[in-house]
């Protein structure tokens, strides 16, 4: 495969899922901030300013209006980490690959561009539940797709470390940025409900139900990170996209014994299984320190796959969390 074909679909599972996860996290602030009340002590505090600061897009730690940020995080197109600039970005891809792409994962992506163009900003405000679940059913249709229609070859290997890789990276900004604030009562936790901070990463990412069925602890914030983290049976969890991401990889590259990202990879997945055993109950600190030290390694894993399979070819502009 050329290494420009590689690096597109690198990029549109990244940039797919990077639209999937904002609209998701969006969606779980919302509905928190329609429930929350300022001066609730186990109130949300994974609001609109640090969902901003988590996408990159700058918060200084004031208030941040509601609208702001869901224009600025849904229909700016000038924003790199916007719903639409991902979209579009994703759309144009998989125009350029449609040789490889199959028709209906085309189809999915192309209607998704298209019932964007419907969203107005004064619809958004009125009713932003309608757009999120339009990104939500349709991004999650072309990653089924990609599942169900690929060829289990080196196109779909590619398609799915970026899309893998890029929820890893979405899920540790958001642990960076709400781990560090401190939220709920014991009470709100023996009486074994979510305290406030715990309900919006759950909510953010999907994850309420699979977290209370599993073995997982207490429901605070620190048991629920650790979950977000370590919890292979969880797909969204950080173990499992790094594994999903060194299976894609191990899938693409016919010479293991030499591949830098494969090597890093399985001693990230070593990392992650020793850790979980180690932090049974460990606080917010650590594992705020875990996840800045697996933030770092995923960088260093996109170093590697761009150096190792797409060396020559445009690497797009990326954000961050500092």
């Amino acid at each position: 495969m050329l290494a420009r074909i590689g690096h597109e679909l690198y990029w549109l599972g990244r940039y797919v899922a990077r639209a999937h996860h904002t609209a998701r996290m969006l969606e779980g602030v919302f509905a928190a901030d329609l429930q929350g009340r300022p001066d609730d002590p186990v109130g949300v505090n994974l609001s609109w300013g640090p969902a901003m600061a988590i996408m990159g897009a700058g918060w200084d730690g004031g208030p941040v209006n509601a609208d702001v940020a869901l224009q600025g995080l849904m229909l700016d197109a000038d924003r790199d980490a916007s719903v639409v600039a991902c979209v579009r970005r994703a759309r144009e891809s998989a125009r350029t690959l449609r040789d490889v792409v199959p028709q209906d994962m085309w189809e999915a992506i192309n209607t998704l561009s298209l019932e964007l163009l419907s969203v107005t900003p004064d619809g958004l405000l009125q009713d932003p539940s309608q757009a999120f679940r339009i990104v939500r059913e349709r991004s999650t249709l072309f990653l089924g797709l990609m599942g169900s229609t690929m060829l289990r070859d080196e196109a779909s290997a590619f398609l799915a470390a970026g899309e893998r890789l890029e929820g890893a990276s979405v899920l540790l900004r958001m642990l960076r940025v709400a781990l560090p604030v401190v939220s709920g009562t014991a009470a709100a936790v023996e009486a074994g409900e979510l305290d406030g901070q715990a309900g919006a990463l759950l909510r953010a990412v999907g994850g309420e139900q699979a977290f209370r069925r599993s073995p997982s602890g207490p429901p605070d914030t620190p048991h629920v990170a650790r979950f977000l983290l370590f919890e292979r049976d969880y797909p969204n969890s950080v173990a499992a996209h790094v594994a999903g991401i060194q299976g894609a990889v191990e899938r693409a590259d016919p010479d293991l014994r030499s591949s830098a990202p494969v090597l890093r990879l399985s001693r990230l997945s070593a990392d992650l299984d020793f850790h979980r055993r180690r932090l049974e109950a460990a606080d917010r600190g650590v594992l705020l320190e875990r996840a800045v030290v697996l933030q770092d390694e995923l960088d260093a894993v996109d170093r590697d796959i761009s150096d190792r399979y797409f060396s020559g070819a445009l690497r797009p502009v990326a954000f961050s969390v500092s």
